[in-house]
């Protein structure tokens, strides 16, 4: 009788552990969109004086469940302007690695993109001297920063003409611009 208990009890244990072992199925996370999306972010840099304006793309790829991937770029820039009293030259490199994700804002689709965008350029300012009858160097310096704001996107807009967000630094003019196609 006691080997009975005995017996029925381990099959017992031995069944509940083998139920709560089972393997579940990964789920995948929801799928957002019907289609894919891609396209590309182009960054154009503009500045007036010494005067510039140069551009640069990176390819994006947004898939069903929302996730957002990038390509990288860079944009250099050199400018020399004087104006008859002050001349300036800026050489420079902007190097983009942008990060991005998939939000929903009233209803509305919106890619969030981190710049990740490095700054490196080299700034020169004379000034003309009439005694020398020459440029006299005022100021040489490295500027190193970079551009992590964030960006929203609204993917409609970004599918239908792009999606664009101007702003002016202290670099200069800066415009950011999302344009997307559905992939059928």
């Amino acid at each position: 009788m006691l080997l009975r208990k005995l017996t029925i009890i381990t099959l017992t244990v031995l069944l509940i552990f083998l139920i709560s072992c089972s393997k579940e199925e990964p789920t995948e996370p929801p799928q957002v969109f019907s289609h894919e999306h891609t396209g590309f972010l182009k960054l154009r840099f503009a500045n007036t004086f010494p005067a510039f304006d140069e551009s640069v793309q990176v390819d994006v790829h947004i898939d069903l469940y929302g996730k957002v991937t990038f390509g990288t770029g860079t944009l250099s820039y050199n400018a020399d302007e004087d104006n008859g009293q002050t001349r300036i030259v800026r050489t420079g490199t902007l190097s983009l690695k942008p990060k991005g994700s998939h939000f929903v804002n009233n209803g509305e689709d919106y890619v969030d993109v981190d710049e990740n965008t490095t700054i490196n350029e080299n700034m020169i300012v004379y000034y003309w001297d009439d005694d020398s009858q020459s440029w006299i160097e005022h100021l040489n310096e490295n500027i190193n920063s970079s551009w992590n704001g964030g960006l929203a996107f609204n993917i409609k807009d970004a599918v239908m003409n792009g999606s664009i967000i101007q702003s002016v630094t202290a670099w200069g003019s800066v415009t950011w611009g999302l344009y997307l196609v559905l992939i059928p």
